[in-house]
C-alpha cells in the first residue's frame, strides 16, 4: 500500500478509532473493556479474529474473543509457551506473517484454528497486564498501520484498566471508611447505653426498627417524597446516636431505680440537647453541612417530642417534628416497653403494640403508627433476634 493510500485509510478509520477509544475510556470494569475490544476491533482493522488475554499469575488467560471460528476463550497457557506471553514478557509487539514459520508459536495449539498470520500487542508496555491478539485466516504480512492501530487500542485499554483499578481501589477505601464510621457510631451509641439501665442491644434493635418503619413507609407512599433510599440509609446510620447525650447525665439520675423528682426529670431531659450539641461539635471538625450530621442532630434532639406538642425539649407538634425524630420515637418507645427495667417488667409484644396504637395522634405520628401496625411482626422478630432474652 502506498504512503498516500495508507494515510487515506487511516483517515477513514479515525472516527471509528476515536469512538472505540472513547468507549474504552468510559469503561468501568474489565468486562466492559473486553466487551469494547470484542465488538469494535475486528471491523476497525479488518481482521478475522481478536482475543484479549489477561496476565494471570504466570499464565495467559484467553478471557475474551471475537472470531470467525472458535479460538481459545476460557483457556490458560503458561506465559513461556504462547505468543501472548512472549509479547508481555518482551514488552513489544509480535508481528508474524506465517505462524508455522515462527518458532515462538505453539504450532499444536494453532493447527485446529483458522489462524495463519497475526499481530500480538502488549497492553501497558512498561508493565504488561494483558495482550491483544489480531488474527487473519490468510497468510499475509500485517501492515504497519494495522500494527499501529492495534497498539493504540491496546494503549487505550491499558489506560482504561488503570482507571478501573484506581476506581476499585477508591471504592475499597471508601467502603473501609464507611465501615469504620459505622463502627464508631455504634460504639458511641453503645457507650451511652452502658451508663444507662438499658443494654447495648437496644442500639441494634432500634436501628433495625427504624429501617423497617422507614422502608415500609416508603413502600406504602407514606412520606415517600422524604424517604428516598439515601435518606433512609442516613437515618438508619444515625439512629444509634439517639441517646448519645446520656453520657452527660449523672449516674445518680441515670441509674436511679425509683421515680425521678421534678428536678431530676429536668436534668434527665437535658440529654436531648447534650446529644445534639455533641454531634454539632463533631460536625464542625469532620463534616460541616453534611446531611448525616443534620439528621443525627434531629434524631438526638427531637425523638422525645410528641405529635400533640406535649413532648420535650421544645414542645414541637405534628410535622414540626423532623420525620427522623418521629420514626425514632416509635422505635425507642416500643423497645423501652418490651425491655425489662429495674423499675418495671418487660411488656409482652402484644401489649407494647396496643400501647403504641393507643397513642396514635397523641404521642406518635398517626400515619407512622398505621405503618407500624402493618409491620409489628417484624418488630417482634427483631426483638427475638437481638433481644437480651431470646427465649421471648
Amino acid at each position: 500500500m502506498s504512503g498516500l493510500a495508507e494515510r487515506a485509510q487511516i483517515y477513514d478509520e479515525t472516527g471509528s478509532l476515536e469512538d472505540l477509544m472513547l468507549q474504552l475510556s468510559m469503561a468501568r470494569g474489565i468486562d466492559e473493556i473486553m466487551a469494547v475490544v470484542r465488538t469494535g476491533v475486528r471491523p476497525l482493522i479488518g481482521a478475522d479474529g481478536v482475543t484479549f488475554v489477561l496476565r494471570d499469575h504466570g499464565m495467559c488467560h484467553y478471557a475474551e474473543e471475537d472470531a470467525i471460528a472458535p479460538l481459545w476463550k476460557g483457556q490458560r497457557f503458561p506465559m513461556n509457551t504462547c505468543i501472548s506471553g512472549w509479547a508481555m514478557l518482551h514488552r513489544e509487539a509480535a508481528i508474524i506473517e506465517d505462524i508455522y514459520a515462527d518458532p515462538r508459536i505453539p504450532h499444536a495449539a494453532y493447527r485446529p484454528t483458522f489462524v495463519r498470520s497475526l499481530v500480538m500487542v502488549p497492553v501497558r508496555k512498561e508493565d504488561p497486564v494483558a495482550a491483544m491478539g489480531i488474527y487473519w485466516a490468510q497468510r499475509r504480512r500485517p501492515q504497519d498501520h494495522e500494527v499501529r492501530v492495534a497498539q493504540r487500542i491496546a494503549n487505550s485499554a491499558a489506560v482504561a484498566m488503570t482507571n478501573v483499578a484506581l476506581l476499585e481501589s477508591l471504592a475499597a477505601a471508601r467502603d473501609e471508611a464507611v465501615k469504620a464510621q459505622e463502627a464508631i457510631i455504634l460504639a458511641l451509641g453503645s457507650l451511652a447505653e452502658t451508663r444507662d439501665v438499658e443494654t447495648g442491644n437496644h442500639v441494634y434493635r432500634t436501628q433495625h426498627y427504624v429501617r423497617v418503619m422507614a422502608e415500609a413507609a416508603r413502600a406504602r407512599g407514606v412520606y415517600a417524597g422524604q424517604l428516598d433510599e439515601r435518606t433512609i440509609e442516613l437515618i438508619v446510620k444515625a439512629a444509634p446516636l439517639h441517646d448519645i447525650g446520656k453520657v452527660g447525665v449523672p449516674d445518680r439520675i441515670l441509674r436511679k431505680a425509683g421515680p425521678l423528682t421534678a428536678r431530676e426529670t429536668a436534668i434527665m431531659r437535658t440529654h436531648a440537647a447534650i446529644g445534639r450539641d455533641a454531634i454539632a461539635k463533631a460536625e464542625t471538625h469532620f463534616g460541616a453541612g453534611t446531611r448525616f450530621f443534620r439528621i443525627a442532630q434531629d434524631i438526638a434532639y427531637t425523638h422525645h417530642e410528641k405529635w400533640d406538642g406535649s413532648g420535650y425539649p421544645c414542645g414541637l407538634a405534628g410535622e414540626e417534628i423532623p420525620l427522623s425524630g418521629r420514626l425514632m420515637a416509635i422505635a425507642d418507645v416500643y423497645d423501652a416497653l418490651v425491655s425489662p427495667r429495674v423499675y418495671k417488667a418487660a411488656f409482652p409484644h402484644e401489649r407494647a403494640v396496643r400501647t403504641i396504637l393507643d397513642e396514635r395522634g397523641r404521642h406518635f405520628d398517626p400515619l407512622l403508627v398505621d405503618v407500624f401496625a402493618e409491620v409489628e411482626e417484624d418488630f417482634r422478630w427483631i426483638l427475638h433476634e437481638f433481644g437480651d432474652d431470646t427465649s421471648r
